[in-house]
């Protein structure tokens, strides 16, 4: 029989197992999930767990990813195999999350009111994060703005993850750039929907509530998992800020513009 170690914990109220058939491999889970999750990570006896992550060694040699039963792929690198369930991991998380909505979103605060930036990856919103936070905000997260019932947003403060041209990956702390980390949970105050188009001019459309909520929904974590409860933070937040949409030329030069505007229109 083959011997299996676990670990069970708790973050953001979601409950998540991790197993492996090796002590060191699992050590290193509980290693990479304390990072991921910024230290919010309390050990938990019994109960079910919400999310079940397995990394098992191969005859082979190499390392197998499983969720909740399901193969997620191989991988001859341990180094590769962490990685990849550091990603997993944090998206898991936030679709399980009681009570908290998580969007795949940048954000920062400024002057006590929410700036919320959906987007994909490798849409640039790590970029022009980092230049808010340069030009005085407070940084929130270039990763997951999480939003509480009220949609009050509230402090998931990773490293900030930038690319190179060649597109290898580095992290900039906020001392780094000589910024501020947000520590309170600050209410709504603009929605940005935007992509990068270079010498774009900002010409912001303001959205209504409803059609703020639907395109918000693709961004949205827990909208499978929690749909009420994540339906209703988003029609709050699309009733209390101000949702636009532009395009925008080059983040340094664009990061002055939105927040000009956000004086003049968010009181």
């Amino acid at each position: 029989m083959i011997e299996s170690f676990t670990f069970t914990f708790e973050s953001y109220g979601a409950r998540v197992r991790l197993s492996s058939n090796e002590r060191s491999t699992l050590d290193g889970l509980v290693a990479v999930a304390r990072v991921s999750l910024l230290g919010r990570v309390t050990e938990v006896d019994g109960g079910e767990p919400d999310i079940v992550f397995e990394l098992n060694r191969l005859d082979n040699g190499d390392i197998m990813l499983v969720q909740d039963g399901t193969e997620l792929g191989a991988s001859d690198s341990e180094l590769k195999a962490y990685r990849f369930f550091d990603s997993i991991l944090r998206v898991s998380v936030g679709e399980h999350a009681p009570g908290l909505v998580f969007l795949h979103a940048g954000a920062v605060g400024w002057k006590g009111k929410s700036i919320i930036m959906p987007a994909e990856s490798f849409q640039g919103k790590s970029t022009l994060v980092t230049e808010l936070v340069r030009a005085g905000c407070e940084y929130y997260s270039d990763d997951f703005a999480v939003l509480d019932e009220n949609a009050y947003l509230r402090p998931f403060p990773r490293k900030i993850s930038r690319r190179t041209e060649d597109f290898k990956t580095y992290e900039l702390s906020i001392d780094d750039i000589g910024g501020k980390t947000g520590t309170a949970a600050i209410e709504p105050g603009v929605v940005l929907l935007t992509a990068f188009q270079e010498d774009a001019e900002f010409a912001p459309i303001f959205e209504t509530p409803g059609t703020g909520v639907l395109k918000l929904i693709p961004f949205t974590l827990s909208i499978r998992k929690q749909p009420d409860f994540a339906m209703g933070v988003l029609h709050k937040l699309s009733s209390r800020a101000i949702i636009i949409s532009s395009l925008r030329g080059s983040a340094e030069r664009f990061a002055r513009t939105l927040l000009d505007f956000v004086d003049k229109n968010v009181n």
